[in-house]
């Protein structure tokens, strides 16, 4: 596989991650502005077609109360 096209699997993983996250804290998108994010940018974030940085990965886990490597997984 492509180096693009693993890093791009590896973004979408994330992004499905982070939005099961979400959903089992019971959260709406709308209510991450809670937590500090724009809500456009929490859409793009969960689009799987945005490249995050790791301090949004952290602010994430923070918010959600759960350790980072869970993303990943």
């Amino acid at each position: 596989m492509e180096p693009d096209k693993k890093y791009n699997a590896l973004i979408s993983k994330i992004a499905k991650n982070i939005k099961k996250q979400r959903l089992i804290k019971g959260l709406t998108q709308e209510e991450m502005v809670d937590y500090g994010f724009n809500y456009r940018h929490y859409q793009k974030i969960e689009s799987g077609n945005y490249s995050f940085n790791l301090y949004t990965l952290f602010r994430l886990s923070q918010a959600f109360k759960v350790n980072i490597d869970l993303f990943f997984k």
